[in-house]
């Protein structure tokens, strides 16, 4: 069913013709080559440009490797559909192959080892899912301009490199058994999200030209390379990861952008959890968050200090055994201040006069912790007062950088039709 859903969102929009076995320029201008056996397939190879969508089918016939050896152009989609369990295929390779001006999205090729397309540079969206068996990928380090996302899951890939890249919306990395680096060194902007979920424990990220984001999470990475970070513009997450050191030397905004219709970004602002390893975090220029700063269960944190740190428009939640804690240019909590520490002899009195002098708007708690409430903005402090100060700070953390609104509203579409696919 996934997978027909998937075959009329992405070709529907054009008339679906299969491919024939009559001479090649008829097979290559139709709107849609449909490759569901060897026959078809044999036609559509000696085509040097495809005028629509290139279809690939499950079909039993099929050899161990599928080739396009003369395809240099694909004005569609590069995509595969209704494959089974049973797929001989190991190989796809298209080594002329450069530009597909839509999508290339392959899945559920349970036995493809390796994609082979060493010199395409310019799609619109990569989608790699469902491929357990997958170890090599070539033309995710040469691509050099994606229009939209470049996503891979559930592959065998040990390392994604690429070096050329520098803008997409959505990066998302998850559920990659073998992956141990990821490296996008050419990255500067995402306008939705960089997000590495249950991946293999321990990998290693770099994205040393990033400076701009809109939602930055990772999961079970071992050391993260973001020397350039300016903005995340919805939050900052580093969850369940092995990290010892964590250093953002140019992060001045986490979670600038506001929605007065809905929660703060559900809560999420600059979240830092479940790092056992953790021992030292370092954000030396950061100013505002604009949601909630959370740092919970990292044993290993000893130290925590925001030097410039003026302004949280959410709670703030710390928890763990720390020996101090420093905020010497805060002057505004939104909402409850809730610090646990199990150390015998922590001193509040400097934390406490925050709520004495009124830079805590909501609730204190020290050394005792209180869950802080979840959804809505804050406690504490009316939302018409976090709106307008937001609409007073936010000029130059919002959406200006990305070119326009319309880039986001893009991005939420294009998730939802993501999720239904």
């Amino acid at each position: 069913m996934l997978s027909k859903i998937l075959f009329l969102t992405v070709v529907g929009l054009s008339s679906l013709h299969p491919a024939r076995s009559q001479s090649t320029p008829s097979v290559c201008d139709n709107s849609t080559i449909l490759i569901d056996s060897r026959r078809a397939l044999t036609a559509a190879q000696e085509c040097t440009t495809v005028a629509g969508d290139i279809v690939i089918q499950y079909a039993s016939d099929f050899p161990a490797t599928i080739e396009f050896p003369n395809l240099e152009l694909v004005d569609g989609n590069f995509l595969s559909i209704d494959f089974d369990e049973d797929i001989r295929v190991t190989r796809l390779s298209a080594p002329k192959l450069t530009t597909v001006a839509a999508d290339v999205y392959i899945s559920r090729w349970v036995n493809l080892t390796t994609i082979n397309m060493p010199v395409l540079t310019t799609i619109n969206r990569v989608r790699l899912n469902n491929l357990p068996s997958l170890t090599s990928a070539n033309f995710l380090s040469t691509l050099e301009t994606i229009e939209n996302n470049y996503e891979v899951t559930n592959t065998s890939l040990k390392e994604i490199r690429n070096d050329k890249l520098s803008y997409a919306v959505f990066v998302e990395i998850f559920d990659n058994k073998a992956l141990e680096k990821f490296e996008l060194t050419a990255l500067k902007n995402s306008s939705y999200n960089v997000a590495l979920r249950r991946n293999k424990p321990g990998v290693e990220v770099s994205l040393p030209a990033l400076k701009e984001v809109f939602y930055f999470e990772f999961q079970r990475i071992s050391s993260l390379e973001i020397p350039e970070l300016e903005r995340a513009i919805g939050h900052f997450v580093v969850n369940d990861s092995t990290v010892e050191t964590l250093e953002a030397p140019k992060l001045r905004d986490v979670g600038g952008w506001y929605d007065p219709s809905i929660s703060i970004t559900n809560n999420k602002g600059l979240l830092i959890q479940n790092s056992r390893s953790l021992k030292s975090i370092s954000f030396p220029v950061l100013e505002a968050v604009q949601s909630d700063l959370v740092i919970r269960n990292n044993s290993e944190l000893q130290d925590i200090s925001f030097p410039m740190l003026r302004r949280i428009a959410g709670n703030v939640g710390l928890e763990g055994t720390f020996e101090s804690v420093r905020f010497p240019k805060l002057d505004r909590v939104g909402g409850v201040f809730s610090l646990g520490n199990d150390e015998n002899g922590f001193n509040c009195a400097d934390l406490r006069e925050f709520k004495n002098n009124g830079t805590i708007r909501g609730d204190f708690s020290c050394p005792q912790y209180q869950e802080p409430p979840t959804g809505g903005s804050s406690q504490g402090e009316p939302k018409e007062e976090i709106e307008d100060r937001l609409n007073r700070t936010s000029s130059g953390t919002g959406f200006e950088s990305f070119g326009s609104f319309n880039a986001f509203v893009f991005a939420i579409f294009a998730s939802a039709v993501l999720s239904v696919l």
